[in-house]
């Protein structure tokens, strides 16, 4: 047996699975790398019309056009103080996420 075409001739099937698992154990198994990779980003479950949806929700929160609440909050916003102008700056951003809930629970 000195030739390795002997030796692999005359493993037997137990024999080839065992070396294939320390390899595996040793080197990584790419299989299974792979597995856990599509696993972890598994998209299978999105339709084209979810992300539709999901994009039109995305327009209306970076959108500078709003309602005309959100215009009223605008326009007295350099009246109000520094305290005041960010509490004005939360609810238009309140107002806007109100006006995707009905697309949300469309999801």
């Amino acid at each position: 047996m000195d030739n390795i075409s002997d030796i692999i001739a005359s493993l037997s099937d137990d024999d080839i699975n065992s070396l294939k698992q320390t390899a595996a154990s040793l080197f990584g198994d790419k299989e299974e790398e792979k597995k856990e990779e599509n696993s972890a980003f598994d998209f299978s479950g999105i339709t084209p019309e979810m992300i539709g949806k999901i994009t039109r929700m995305m327009g209306l929160l970076n959108s500078s056009s709003s309602s005309p609440r959100c215009d009223l909050i605008k326009a007295l916003k350099p009246l109000l103080s520094q305290d005041k102008r960010k509490r004005a700056d939360e609810a238009m951003q309140i107002m806007k996420l109100m006006d995707i809930l009905p697309m949300l629970q469309g999801l």
